[in-house]
């Protein structure tokens, strides 16, 4: 009777998180797959890669220090910060019209994003229960990824003729309601449990402890194929193939609907059926396959879409799965360790850029789809590995 009060007062506590979650991923999603076309105007394509990097070295500086922000300011105040840095970075990108403050606003941007997720996985994992943990994860993943399904049909309107800073104004809008729900929700949340957390992050604690180790593993290799397919496939598409980007839309739209669709039945089933360890590596088969068919696929829309769709397909299970893992061996005092876990994205786009930038220099698209194949061998050989209960 009383797990299931605290379950239910868990609930009405979380709405403010998930809606925050959703405005500031329908923010996000708007311009993700037009940051590199929209870079391309003002930089080469070498540039644009190191842009990525750059930008992603500042989110993993941030990662570092988000412990001292933590406890120092507390974690609310840390989501407004990171917030106002996002909104003053796209406002940068929106007015500038040279080539550096351009590439400054981007790196203001893409150094501060990750961290506004990571301010808000804490809150997330302050109402969790682990015996609700796919159930939660589930709803905050299927959430966020509605925004990001719709988003590129979006971009289809806003992105008429090339012209990217429309699409970039309403995501500046979308940030607006998260700051007014940090301001006014989230404030009894409070300065609270973070206080107590050390500084730095405890790597040494995040090697001994197996399955959040194995679950960041295969969650860098997911992030590694979430980066290249977000900086060199929208290139890919709209260059070397010459769709325009109304046709890319719709093919993204399309692409990104098993996270809609798969995210939240998966988290249930690794609660109550299968585990994560099956769904996990399924989901990598899956993204392999669909790899290696990439270099095949010609210049036809529909398979493109078809191909991309089942590649999501694969996605989706891994990326609930992989959080429900590490969650359900971190709790909310582990906010080293969810530092770590998140660092997970910024560090692929790093070296996603870094290394797709020089692969493309030399050879074909279909390297980078062969390359990116066998790492995902290291993905399966990390979830094949995992222990499905605590």
């Amino acid at each position: 009777m009383h797990i299931r009060a605290f379950e239910r007062r868990g609930a009405r506590k979380a709405w403010p998180v998930y809606l925050a979650n959703l405005f500031f991923s329908l923010s996000y999603a708007l311009i993700l797959y037009i940051n590199s076309s929209f870079l391309g105007k003002f930089f080469s394509p070498k540039d644009v890669s190191l842009l990525f990097v750059f930008a992603a070295l500042g989110n993993i500086v941030f990662f570092f220090i988000a412990p001292l922000l933590l406890r120092s300011i507390g974690n609310t105040r840390t989501l407004v910060f990171f917030l106002l840095l996002q909104y003053a970075g796209l406002a940068g990108l929106i007015v500038s019209t040279s080539s550096f403050a351009i590439a400054a606003s981007f790196f203001l941007y893409g150094s501060t994003a990750m961290m506004v997720f990571y301010s808000l996985d804490i809150f997330i994992e302050g109402i969790s229960s682990d015996a609700r943990t796919g159930e939660i994860r589930g709803i905050t993943l299927t959430l966020d990824n509605l925004s990001v399904a719709i988003a590129p049909l979006l971009i289809s309107v806003l992105a008429f003729d090339g012209q990217f800073k429309l699409a970039y104004f309403a995501s500046s809008l979308l940030i607006l309601p998260v700051i007014f729900i940090a301001f006014f929700c989230l404030k009894k949340f409070g300065p609270g449990h973070e206080k107590s957390h050390s500084i730095g992050l405890p790597f040494l604690e995040w090697w001994k402890r197996a399955e959040p180790r194995r679950a960041t593993i295969a969650r860098f290799v997911l992030e590694l194929f979430y980066a290249v397919m977000v900086i060199f496939v929208p290139l890919y598409l709209s260059i070397s193939i010459g769709f325009s980007w109304p046709v890319i839309g719709v093919i993204f739209s399309f692409m990104l609907l098993p996270f809609v669709l798969f995210e939240l039945p998966a988290g249930e089933l690794a609660d109550h059926w299968c585990g994560e360890r099956e769904i996990m590596t399924l989901g990598f088969f899956i993204i392999g396959l669909s790899l290696l068919s990439m270099p095949f696929l010609g210049t036809s829309a529909p398979v493109w879409a078809i191909v991309l769709f089942i590649s999501r397909v694969g996605a989706a299970f891994v990326e609930v799965t992989s959080e429900v893992h590490f969650f359900r061996h971190a709790h909310k005092d582990d906010t080293g360790l969810i530092s770590i876990f998140r660092l997970t994205r910024p560090t692929a786009i790093a070296a996603g850029a870094l290394v797709g930038g020089t692969l493309l220099s030399r050879y074909s698209f279909s390297a980078l789809f062969f390359c990116l194949a066998l790492v995902v061998l290291l993905g399966m050989h990390e979830s094949a590995r995992l222990k499905d209960r605590l």
